[in-house]
Formats: C-alpha cells, structure tokens, sequence
C-alpha cells in the first residue's frame, strides 16, 4: 500500500449519525464524567466498550485490550465532538457537550458530519497512521453532495462512481474535474471501463499492477464509499438507495445549490491546524449556535463578486483580526485598493456581521510562512494591537543610541519591549541576547512616555526553545544594573501568539481582557503552544 492515503477514509466502528449522541454518553460514563485519564488507561477503553455493550450499540464482546474502545473513541475524535488535552484527559467541544445535554441534537450532528475535513485536529495527530496526503484540503460530505447535485450526471452517483471518482479527489475545487471523469467512465464500453479503474488502482492505492488490482481497490475503499453515502443521507441533503446509488430528489435541487453556498460562506475551510491541533478541534467543534466563519468570503459587493471577494482577501490578509479595527481604520486600509463608495460598504458589511469577528486565516498562513524578518516584526505587531495594545514600531531609544527594540506595546499607564525573532526550528536565547536585553534594551526604553516599563518579551517562529533560563538571568541583571528595578519577561512562538488571539475573539473578551490575559502569562516563562499559556494563567485546568 501507499505510504500516505490518498484516497478519502474515516473511521466506522458505527456508521450511522444516529449512534453519535449514545457513543458521547457512554464516553462521559466510562469516564466517570471525564475525570479519568483516557491516553494509556487501558481499563477505561475496556469500560467504554462494556458502557457502549450496554447501551446496545454495539455487540457484547469487549476486547482483551481496549482496542475497540480506542475505534470508538477515534470516531468521536474524527467529528471533533471531543479531543484529548496534553495530560491525555479528555475534553469535549462545545458540539458534544450540547449533543451530551441533548440541545439540538439532530443539528448539531448535521453541523460536525458537514464541517467534517481533511486534515482535522484527529488525522494530524502523532499516533494516525498512514497520514493523508498533505496535498488534501477538502470536505469530504459536501464535496460529495455537491457532485451528485449535478444535471449533467442526471443527480445521482453509484457506489462504484463514488468509490473511484470522487474517493480520489483532495482538493474542494476538483468538482468539475471529477464530473468531467464521471461521465467520461459512463460513455466508455465494459473494457475503457476496466481500463479506466485499473488505472486508478495502480495511481492511488500502489497496489499489485495486474488485473485484480481494481477488484482490490474497490475491496478496500467501498466500504468507505458505504459510510459517506449514509452520513450524507442523514444531513437530508441526498438519498441512499442502499448499497447501489446517491441520488438527490428533484425538489431538493435547487435549494441544495444554495444551502451549499451558505456552508462554504458560513463554514468554510479550517486552518487552525496551523496554529494547535487543540485549537483546530475545540473551533471545529463549535456548536451551531457559537460558529463563526473564518474567512472573508461572504463579503457579496453589487457586481463582480467573486474577484471581488479575491481582492478583498488580498487586502486584509495583513490584518489578523479585521473587526477589531474601527471603521476608519478598515476604510483607511480597503481604500488602498477600492474606491471610497466600495471601502464604506464592504467595511460596513464585515462590522455589522458577528461572522466576521474571528481570526483571518489567510493572516494565519502568512504569519507562520513568513521568510522576511521585517514583516514579520509587523505582523507581530498587528497581533499585539488585535490583543489590545497600542503598538510602535522600531520606537527612538530615550538616550539616542541606535540601539532600537522591535516593538513597544502600551496600554494605559504601562508598556513592555517586545523582540520578534524569525527563527525557525530551535530558537536559543543566548547569554548574549539576555545581556543586550539586560544592558541595552531595557534601560534605554524604562520611562518612555512617561509610563511605566511593565514586562519584556521575545516572540519567535521557531517551535522549540532553549536557554529559557535566562529570563531569570535578564531579570537579576537589570536589578543590578538599575539599582534594584525588577522585571518579568515571556518567551513565545508565533503559533502560540495567534493561539491566545484566536481563544480572545472566540470567547468575545474586550481588548482589556486581553491584555490582561497576556499580562497573566508574563511570569519568565517560555510557552510553545496555546495550551501551555492557558493552563498556565488557569484558563484551562
């Protein structure tokens, strides 16, 4: 087999959506209400296969080791009602929590088989084997729904079309391309036909090159094939005429093409994954009721509406949190590129809509990808001023040396230096960078404007940190230096950064809120992910 699937998979110990809501009660019971720890506990994998016995959702045979516990568990994972903290205790999202204390029950499963993608916080995680292709980014249900919605293919597909043709796609824009595939596969004669999943067989799933190869291939992938085709089915989207045919009814069709629009307005693809998998499923995760979109695409000007949308994009992808800006602001930056009647409405159609106060993942990706040290220092800076900071760039020391620190961020009466280092890989802060910190920095900004200097910081791209200790050195030195003046500082990277703005705009705190939640963490320590400064500052326990 192929070492990274390229075809799509998803884990089935149950196919039916139904069953969701009994496999979250039973997990909350196995649980003891989620007090026990889940990674390692062997028992209570066991214990959660006897509760799901019980409850008659699946057969009286709990395995020997857990193991069918640990599918089940999987499922649930693969949906993001629930993910595993890094004490390996598990957490339910917001749409299990309302599907275990059975709030909208039927929507909320609806909204998770949906929002369901390729990669999500599950498929990413260490221990899922084989991975899938990095080059996937697609929703696998409405992908699938979306083709079968089609006149050309007469609004239906076939367990074998589905199984070759659509299981193979990884993109969301290769619709068109699927259905050219689709109806190439119905016009050709029985030998084209074979010739046609011969082919595929051998491309995606490197399997022995001879004629049974596509009997394989359809062996191993159509049960998959079985499982979207139900899960569908119970979004009331599409009907499965069972182990032949997705077939959608004729007054469904045309409301199908719009419902499908406001989806990818209102859902469209998640990139948290790029920040922390724990992000990625507790966003995924939202309920119907708090899900907010993550991405600029609903923006609909009079004309030209998708360059439009494009343009937009372009513009504030330097932004990471276009809402936070007051409406002057947001004009002054749309109107680089639109003209003044344009800058006003589409700036009054992102404040005055809830779902697009969230974090711009197109900022997201630029931020992590960044290769150029100063637009890195700035789009640090736009991050501190999301957070509620006041921010000045490469400030004028007080002294007039050249000496000039990457950022200096204020609120009220008080401000801390921030350096931003794009390093990537091991960021190491070194005896050096601590006595600069110490001897330059520090003292050459302490009562600027004024106020009072508060903190230090060091925000970097790099995923590992060495030499953290010397946040204490920095500390010790300044007391010296500045006849006893102590100060904290922090060390974190960029994705943790984005992490602690995305948990503000997620759960609506005010700036001050903010930056009081930043100021928590300012304890000369390092952090390398969200979950680290939340347990930290005791917003996660």
């Amino acid at each position: 087999m192929a070492s990274e699937r390229l075809v799509w998979f998803i884990t089935r110990p149950e196919r039916d959506p139904k069953f969701h809501q009994d496999a979250i009660e039973a997990l909350y019971e196995a649980t003891e209400k989620l007090s026990l720890t889940w990674t390692g506990n062997r028992e209570v994998h066991k214990k959660f296969e006897q509760v799901l016995a019980d409850k008659g959702v699946k057969r009286q045979n709990v395995s020997a080791d857990g193991s069918g516990g640990r599918t089940w568990m999987a499922m649930l994972r693969t949906f993001a009602y629930c993910y595993l903290d890094e004490n390996g205790k598990i957490r339910f999202t917001k749409s299990g929590k309302a599907i275990l204390e059975k709030r909208e029950v039927y929507l909320n499963i609806r909204k998770q088989i949906l929002t369901l993608q390729y990669p999500n916080a599950y498929f990413l995680e260490k221990g899922f084997r084989p991975k899938f292709s990095e080059d996937f980014q697609l929703r696998p249900v409405r992908f699938l729904v979306k083709v079968a919605n089609q006149g050309t293919l007469n609004y239906y597909l076939t367990k074998e079309e589905i199984t070759y043709f659509v299981m193979t796609a990884q993109k969301d824009d290769q619709v068109e391309e699927v259905i050219d595939k689709i109806i190439s596969f119905r016009e050709a004669d029985k030998e084209e036909q074979e010739k046609m999943k011969q082919l595929i067989a051998e491309k995606y799933d490197h399997r022995e090159r001879s004629d049974k190869g596509a009997r394989n291939f359809y062996t191993a992938h159509s049960d998959v094939a079985h499982t979207f085709m139900l899960i569908s089915e119970y979004t009331g989207m599409v009907e499965y005429i069972r182990g032949k045919a997705l077939i959608v009814e004729s007054s469904k069709r045309e409301q199908l093409n719009k419902e499908m629009d406001l989806l990818d307005i209102k859902y469209p693809f998640n990139k948290r994954y790029l920040i922390s998998l724990q992000r990625m499923a507790e966003n995924n995760g939202l309920d119907i009721h708090s899900y907010k979109a993550s991405g600029f695409n609903g923006i609909k000007p009079a004309t030209n509406i998708k360059k439009t949308e494009k343009k937009v994009q372009s513009v504030l992808k330097s932004i990471p949190e276009p809402k936070s800006l007051s409406k002057e602001e947001l004009i002054g930056v749309l109107s680089k590129v639109f003209p003044p009647r344009d800058s006003k409405n589409i700036a009054h159609d992102i404040l005055s809509k809830d779902e697009y106060k969230t974090l711009n993942i197109d900022f997201v990706e630029g931020y992590i990808n960044e290769t150029n040290d100063l637009l890195f220092e700035d789009k640090t800076g736009e991050i501190f001023k999301a957070l509620g900071f006041n921010v000045t760039m490469h400030p004028k020391a007080l002294n007039n040396e050249r000496t000039e620190i990457d950022l200096l961020i204020s609120y009220d009466d008080f401000f801390g230096i921030i350096d931003a280092k794009r390093y990537k890989g091991k960021f190491t802060l070194s005896a050096s960078f601590a006595s600069h910190m110490a001897s330059e920095y520090i003292p050459n900004y302490k009562g600027y404007d004024n106020k009072d200097m508060m903190f230090y910081g060091y925000v970097t791209a790099a995923d590992e940190f060495r030499g953290v200790k010397n946040l204490d050195k920095i500390n010790k030195l300044t007391v010296r230096n500045l006849q006893g003046f102590s100060i904290n500082g922090i060390l974190l990277n960029a994705k943790t950064l984005l992490g602690l703005l995305d948990f503000c705009i997620e759960n609506d705190l005010s700036p001050k809120e903010r930056v009081k939640i930043f100021m928590k963490a300012i304890k000369n320590k390092s952090y390398s992910s969200i979950e680290q400064l939340l347990t930290e500052i005791n917003q996660i326990g």
